[in-house]
């Protein structure tokens, strides 16, 4: 159970990865680098399982999520017409980014601190 729990971040962003390549596919017919980068990066985390990079990995996502939580605020102080599709909104991405940085934490928290019992 504690290997699954483990490797949680790491799926999860995984997927994350798969649905922002679907997304800009779908929505533009581009092929999005970074995305396919994201993914092969993760992938080859995952079955090497460096601590190093997991731990730098982590750090990298939780800046970012945190990042993204404080723009979704400033975005919503500063609009000018606030409506109950606003407030969904604001909800939405909140969830979204919030739960991104706790699995980001959990990240950096199994790379640093988690011991393997050889």
């Amino acid at each position: 159970m504690n290997k699954l729990l483990r490797f949680t971040p790491i799926i999860y962003f995984i997927l994350f990865s798969i649905f922002w390549f679907y997304q800009q596919y779908a929505e533009t017919g581009t092929c999005n680098y970074v995305s396919i980068a994201v993914f092969v990066a993760l992938v080859a985390q995952l079955f090497t399982n460096n601590k190093t990079t997991g731990f730098l990995y982590g750090i990298l996502f939780l800046l970012f999520s945190g990042f993204m939580i404080s723009y979704a605020v400033t975005m919503f102080t500063g609009t000018e017409i606030v409506t109950k599709n606003t407030y969904s909104l604001l909800y939405m991405q909140l969830g979204i980014y919030g739960f991104t940085f706790i699995m980001a934490g959990l990240m950096v928290y199994y790379n640093r601190y988690y011991s393997r019992k050889a």
